[in-house]
């Protein structure tokens, strides 16, 4: 049997079980699992360090080391000595080819896939129907208190990444079944909380991955082509539909459709109408607090809804700098893997799809202060398929 990690099997089943228990965010502390699994990589290596690249490792290190230094100390400023052990995770992946590459992006979206699923189940069980359907205020299974709806919805972004991929291309049937359990029960819940951004990032990463293979790869067969648009079409005819119904009040259904906390919050707008307005007085607001502290956000009231932003915000314009530098590496390897002759066409497709959906998350929410395990995520799958790009 092929292993993935390690040559001992035992070593190899437990970083898979450890990265399950981080993509579930098991006890709400998914982060802190990544030391031990680092730890475990590192003594199986004959405790001998490596990195993909030991400059991209640095910036990181000096990102979490600035991070820390300017950020206001409370536990979250911590988290950024995780993304170094994020890379070094991604980075030592035994036996790097895409089916191993996939298998893994495939564990961490069905993980943070269930976590979303449990979120919901504990919600239903304990304030009942009335609270899991009307409610704005919503728990999280491990902690059992309050949590934003944006850090449930983000976990759902992986598998939306994959989704077209596992349609139309992939080949184990359990696979593609259980992954569509999951994208489904998720996407329930979100729909119930009047979550909008995850229809947003569904739409956009299927489509740029149906651009990307039919006219950058030029593949497809017809019948996909015929199925793709077809479904956009009935998706487009149903939300016209309900635009209809719930603008023109026909059959006296807009009060009814007002209970409908996703149809509330589409009437309000795609993203809010205020964001784009945070977005720019945040820019505005940049040279007079170059040293983090959180400044920006205290004078507007809410957190910057931009990662890059948000780390300015919170440490400052040397942390800013460093990550845009740690960006500017991935942007390059994405380039490298689309481009690369060696890498198979369908697996391209699966990363176009996955990276689209990382992307466009990063730029809509503060993903380092509010949802730090899911940029960790984004990490190991840089990590990954750099690796993957190394060996080819």
């Amino acid at each position: 049997m092929k292993r993935i990690w390690s040559d001992n099997k035992y070593v190899d089943l437990l970083v898979d079980l450890l990265l399950f228990l981080t993509g579930i965010n098991f006890l709400h502390y998914g982060q802190l699992i990544l030391p031990v699994i680092c730890f475990i990589l590192f003594l199986d290596r004959g405790m001998k360090f490596r990195v993909n690249d030991p400059f991209v490792f640095v910036i990181l290190c000096l990102f979490a080391v600035s991070f820390y230094a300017f950020s206001i100390k409370d536990f979250y400023c911590v988290m950024g000595f995780t993304l170094p052990m994020a890379y070094y995770i991604g980075s030592n992946m035994k036996y790097p080819d895409e089916k191993n590459v996939r298998e893994m992006i495939y564990l961490l979206a069905l993980a943070m896939g269930l976590h979303v699923i449990l979120n919901g189940i504990f919600e239903f069980i304990v304030h009942g129907s009335h609270g899991f359907f009307f409610s704005s205020t919503h728990y999280d299974i491990w902690t059992r208190e309050k949590i934003s709806n944006t850090a449930t919805a983000i976990n759902i972004d992986l598998i939306l990444g994959c989704l077209y991929y596992l349609i139309f291309h992939e080949k184990d049937k359990r696979m593609k079944t259980v992954s569509l359990i999951v994208f489904s029960l998720s996407m329930f819940y979100l729909l119930v909380i009047g979550r909008r951004t995850p229809i947003m990032i569904l739409g956009l990463s299927a489509i740029l991955s149906f651009l990307y293979e039919t006219f950058v790869l030029k593949k497809g067969s017809a019948a996909l082509k015929r199925s793709f648009l077809l479904a956009l079409v009935f998706i487009a005819f149903l939300v016209a539909l309900v635009f209809m119904v719930y603008s023109l009040n026909l059959f006296d259904l807009r009060e009814t459709l007002q209970t409908i906390h996703i149809i509330r919050k589409f009437s309000e707008g795609l993203l809010g109408n205020e964001r784009f307005g945070l977005y720019i007085s945040a820019l505005k607001l940049m040279p007079s607090h170059l040293w983090g502290g959180s400044k920006i956000s205290s004078i507007l009231g809410i957190e910057v809804h931009d990662f890059w932003l948000d780390v300015y915000d919170h440490a400052g314009i040397i942390t800013y700098l460093l990550m845009m530098v740690y960006s500017f590496v991935f942007v390059k390897d994405i380039y490298r893997l689309l481009k690369s002759a060696k890498i198979s066409s369908d697996f391209k497709i699966l990363m176009t799809g996955v990276i689209a959906s990382i992307v466009v998350q990063l730029f809509l929410e503060p993903v380092m202060s509010g949802a730090s395990l899911f940029l960790l995520v984004g990490i190991i799958i840089h990590a990954l398929f750099e690796r993957l790009i190394y060996e080819q």
